[in-house]
């Protein structure tokens, strides 16, 4: 288990590095970005939400794929070849932003979210050999080895692009280091990664277009259906934290890169004590759907209260906050996910919930480029509007099972 959480630790490194980049070089008009100086600030707000939509588009259709072929080839073969490939993506777009290439770098993200499938695969590895109260402790030791590479890499990622700290810092550098720790990456699953293939893999036929016909199948299994829908809206709200809680520092204080990943980092440092400190204690006598139900509801009260006030300072009170119940509901929702999918298809089933959840959120991401172009707190707006779905239908559903169970 060791290497899978140092596997998870620097593949998220290598994304969280760029992770400040995206928003100043969109949105700064007199900043070495990709866009001339001429585009109006809603352009280059609707142009950053394209640049995150392709990423999630390339999740929804990499995360199936690669999840079936995992499940039939092992994910160490998958595994590799996907990080190897993020390797390229990276430097593809360190070389494009060089070259003033806008259309390369929207075409490397879809690339990059099409193999994304790091933590997936490694939510299926620990599934395949946990259970219990022990699945979701590594489960949060996953996440938490998430959150502390982005303890770590966004103040460094920021630095590398900002030229107030140095004279060679570019957009471009942030990728090229992104590149070399996927680079390691790809080394160490080749050498260390076990090889665990399932024992029925010649029997089972290998269809590209499998995960989409799982993903109707999924919905046909009920208590499934209802989670991927719950997860759906769970995670627009985390993913919109971190894709847009960016853009709305930059929109209403006018950050640099590193100023970005400094609070990025800050926030992040929250998740990993929530879940060094949190996930275990909190599960005690609780269900993960009490938990994440919990999660969410206040984490949609958090991100509205995020927008109120009109001093940056406030956010070193609230962003903590928001870290820590974001830590408990993500990790608490994976393992429900887990525990309802069926044991031999883990990683088809986690692949799944993946997709539909990052559909979602690419199709937002689109619209949210929009709404920032109005208000830089439209997009937040919305992340709270759906976590608090989130954690109604948990809510709802936990006790539609209750009235189910004493006629069962």
């Amino acid at each position: 288990m060791a290497l899978i959480y140092i596997l998870v630790f620097l593949g998220f490194f290598a994304g969280a590095l760029v992770s400040p980049v995206m928003s100043p070089m969109f949105l700064h008009p007199q900043d070495h970005g990709v866009l001339s100086q001429e585009t109006t600030p809603a352009t280059r707000a609707f142009l950053l939400g394209l640049a995150m939509a392709v990423f999630r588009l390339g999740e929804f259709f990499g995360s199936p794929i690669l999840g079936q072929l995992s499940d039939r080839f092992g994910r160490k073969k998958i595994l590799a070849a996907a990080m190897g490939v993020t390797a390229i993506g990276n430097l593809a777009i360190a070389w494009s932003i060089s070259a003033g290439q806008f259309w390369v770098i929207i075409a490397g993200q879809f690339f990059l979210g099409f193999v994304g499938v790091l933590l997936v695969l490694a939510q299926a590895e620990v599934a395949q050999f946990s259970t219990g109260q022990e699945k979701t402790r590594r489960f949060g030791l996953i996440y938490m080895c998430s959150s502390l590479a982005y303890v770590f890499a966004p103040v460094l990622g920021g630095h590398l692009a900002d030229k107030t700290y140095f004279s060679w810092a570019s957009y471009s550098v942030p990728f090229y280091f992104a590149a070399g720790t996927c680079l390691i990456c790809t080394i160490l699953i080749l050498w260390r990664f076990p090889d665990s293939v399932a024992e029925n893999r010649e029997q089972t036929p290998l269809k590209l277009t499998r995960g989409f016909m799982e993903m109707g199948e999924a919905f046909q299994l009920a208590p499934f259906r209802s989670l991927l829908i719950v997860n759906f809206f769970l995670y627009l709200g985390v993913d919109f934290v971190f894709q847009f809680n960016p853009v709305y520092f930059v929109q209403k204080w006018n950050f640099t890169s590193a100023h970005v990943g400094w609070l990025l980092s800050y926030t992040s440092i929250s998740m990993v004590a929530a879940q060094w400190l949190l996930v275990k204690p909190v599960g005690k006598g609780r269900t993960p759907r009490t938990i994440t139900a919990g999660s969410a509801i206040l984490l949609a009260a958090l991100l509205m209260i995020q927008i109120l006030p009109s001093q940056w300072w406030w956010l070193c009170l609230i962003l903590p906050l928001v870290g820590s119940t974001m830590a408990l509901a993500t990790t608490n929702m994976s393992a429900l996910l887990s525990d309802t999918a069926p044991l031999d298809a883990q990683g088809r089933m986690l692949g799944v919930s993946h997709s539909v959840r990052v559909l979602g959120s690419a199709l937002l991401c689109f619209i949210g480029g929009i709404l920032a172009g109005l208000s830089p707190q439209y997009p937040i707006l919305i992340g709270a509007i759906a976590s608090l779905l989130a954690g109604g239908l948990l809510i709802y559903g936990g006790r539609r099972l209750q009235k189910q169970s004493p006629n069962e």
